[in-house]
Parts: structure tokens; C-alpha cells; sequence
């Protein structure tokens, strides 16, 4: 009998884990400080180059230098 219950137990916290949730991508809610046209600005550059070297550093807020 114990043996059931553990399983089913086990059964649970898996379904739990692996049950798939309603939001899988974050959204610019999520994150307001996020400029949404600068953001989509920065993605058709990164389309639109001609070369990796012109996109190494890109979006908003990135605070990176390029790379050497």
C-alpha cells in the first residue's frame, strides 16, 4: 500500500514539473523599462547586416563594449 502511495506522489510532483505553463515568454510587461521600438529597431538591424562584425553590440541597454 505504501508503495501506491509513494508513486502516485511521485506521479504528481512529475506532472507538476512537466505540466507546460500558459506564459513560456516573457513580455515587454514584464519588463518596462524595455523601449519596445528601439528593441524591434535593433532586431531588423541585426537582419538587415551585412556582416556578424556590424551586430556584435546591439539593443537596448546593453552596456557592452565590443568584442576586439
Amino acid at each position: 500500500m505504501a508503495v501506491i502511495g509513494v508513486s502516485a506522489v511521485v506521479l504528481i510532483v512529475l506532472a507538476w514539473f512537466l505540466w507546460p505553463s500558459k506564459d513560456v515568454r516573457p513580455t515587454s510587461r514584464d519588463r518596462p523599462d524595455v523601449d519596445e521600438s528601439e528593441l524591434e529597431a535593433a532586431e531588423r538591424d541585426v537582419q538587415d547586416a551585412a556582416d556578424e562584425e556590424s551586430v556584435r553590440d546591439w539593443g537596448p541597454g546593453t552596456g557592452q563594449k565590443p568584442l576586439p
